[in-house]
């Protein structure tokens, strides 16, 4: 007697929601494990080509989602861990391994997914292996995915053998074509191939819809991914935008592929991609694995054919933002602490990219435009973490006493411009649509010619350039002071045009003391200042 059709719509959806909120589970806790050590192992891990590839492969069966992975290699890219052609071919290999939960959903392994559930479980419950917490997580997550799967393939056992879903079989049964555009539909709407590539493998277990039809589906899935994609990177630019682009790109030209082979075979009855899994696998269900294991090996092959022209061509397409391109480090790399004598000379190049970028902060004042402040100022911050988490490597090294000396040095330099870029953003985001004031174009273009001197400073370092830099810091608290009073800025009251006049003069002030600072430490390290 078969259950009643409610207890098994509630049994399959209780299964898709494991499905789903474990493979939420994994993105978010492998998110949670990408911190810098993570990509920096993960950026040595993958210096060779084909030790990119297993990683992309290893890395695409855990998560699976290209798109996690995707995520984890765009930060790398923009911070400069992993080269853009390097973080491609991680990519193309991720999908392979993103193929293993469909041979998963094809096999029956409920004892071994309720051991993992179980043990990573109990771990957590008792809080064992704190260290390793997103690790385990992970791991669970990775368990109740699986568990869903059995879930669904429950319900839909007796459900096959209905009239309702006699009918489907029906309809695809005389309109195979249709196939394909049940996968695209099915990828376009929910966020994973290999999700949407299970779940039909479950449904599918019985093989009611016929070989063709279900290796259509799994062919449809490469335009669907590729369609989500463009839909979901509309918002991104730089390279987030490239890397999501190129996959939809070999997702659409693997799509494509799959399917005319399909479709060749059947009108021209050669032996091509169906004749091969049918060799392959036994039954339907493994048949489709071997099909989506296919797309997928066409979707590396097609982004390992374009490595030569990807990364120019991408660039052109889809340039870097100005914060993406100052966010990421250029002559710091991980390999730089190989060379310890010469990696204070790079932390020297990086901290010019600095000092350059508040001259754009100055100039976004003195025109009204707000638009790039925040993003760069977000950029700025994120090459600051850089260069002293570089520093920090750099005095863990087994290293000279003058070199650590010149390296704690250093530290204090990037600590003062750490600060004057916080301050000149906060100064030209107060004076925003107030140049036009006499006091703040007064302001504006005072520090602009201080901030100009120092950069003169750092670019061609002599004892003439850095005298004059200490004279125009010197103490001018007297000289505010009139001035406040002159402009009448001596009682701020609520946020307008004077309160925010008397909190620029205070934060200029507060950048012409950090200035001086810094005109100080290149009078105390004048052979330092650049190379």
């Amino acid at each position: 007697m078969h259950p009643p059709m409610v207890e098994l719509l509630a049994l399959y959806l209780a299964g898709l929601a494991f499905f789903f909120s474990g493979m939420s589970g994994v993105s978010d806790n492998l998110r949670q494990m990408s911190g810098q050590r993570f990509r920096q192992a993960l950026g040595r891990l993958t210096h060779q080509p084909v030790m990119a590839g297993l990683v992309g492969a290893l890395m695409g069966a855990t998560t699976q989602s290209a798109s996690v992975v995707a995520f984890i290699l765009s930060g790398m890219v923009s911070t400069g861990l992993l080269p853009i052609s390097r973080a491609l071919i991680v990519l193309a290999c991720a999908n392979i391994g993103t193929a293993l939960l469909v041979f998963i959903a094809a096999s029956d392994l409920h004892v071994s997914i309720l051991l993992l559930i179980g043990i990573t479980g109990l771990i957590l419950a008792f809080r064992l292996f704190k260290r390793w917490k997103p690790a385990v997580a992970s791991g669970m997550s990775v368990g109740l995915l699986f568990l869903g799967l059995e879930m669904m393939k429950q319900a839909f056992q007796p459900l096959a053998s209905s009239a309702q879903f006699a009918h489907v079989a029906k309809f695809f049964a005389h309109w195979p074509y249709a196939a394909f555009l049940m996968g695209v539909a099915l990828r376009a709407f929910i966020h994973s191939s290999s999700a949407v590539a299970a779940i039909v493998v479950t449904i599918n277990r019985g093989g009611q819809l016929g070989d063709f039809p279900a290796m259509m589906v799994i062919a449809g899935l490469g335009i669907g991914s590729a369609l989500a994609t463009w839909m979901l990177s509309g918002n991104l630019r730089g390279v987030p935008r490239q890397i999501a682009m190129y996959q939809a790109m070999t997702n659409c030209a693997a799509g494509l592929i799959i399917g005319a082979l399909l479709i060749a075979e059947r009108l021209l009855h050669v032996p091509l991609l169906l004749s091969a899994v049918t060799a392959l696998g036994t039954t339907v269900s493994q048949r489709m694995a071997y099909t989506y294991l296919a797309l997928n090996v066409t979707v590396a092959a097609f982004a390992f054919a374009g490595l030569r022209w990807a990364p120019t061509g991408l660039a052109k397409l889809w340039p870097p933002t100005p914060e993406q391109d100052l966010s990421s480090p250029i002559y710091i790399q991980h390999n730089s602490l190989n060379s310890p004598e010469t990696a204070l000379d790079l932390v020297a190049l990086e901290q010019m990219r600095t000092i350059r970028v508040l001259g754009r902060y100055i100039d976004a004042a003195r025109r009204g435009d707000p638009s790039q402040l925040k993003p760069l100022h977000a950029a700025a911050a994120q090459l600051g973490r850089h260069i002293a988490e570089f520093l920090e490597a750099l005095l863990k090294l087994p290293i000279a006493t003058d070199l650590a000396a010149r390296a704690i040095s250093f530290q204090r330099k990037e600590s003062t411009l750490r600060a004057l870029e916080d301050n000149v953003y906060l100064f030209s985001e107060t004076l925003i649509g107030l140049a036009s004031e006499d006091l703040a174009g007064l302001l504006i273009e005072s520090l602009d010619t201080i901030l100009f001197s120092a950069l003169s400073a750092l670019e061609t370092p002599g004892d003439l350039e850095i005298e004059i830099l200490v004279n125009m810091t010197d103490d001018r608290s007297g000289m505010m002071e009139e001035l406040r009073s002159r402009h009448g800025l001596q009682q701020a009251g609520s946020m307008n045009h004077t309160s925010a006049l008397h909190y620029a003069t205070t934060l200029f002030e507060r950048n012409v003391w950090l200035l001086r600072q810094l005109a100080l430490w290149m009078r105390e390290n004048a052979k330092f200042t650049l190379v």
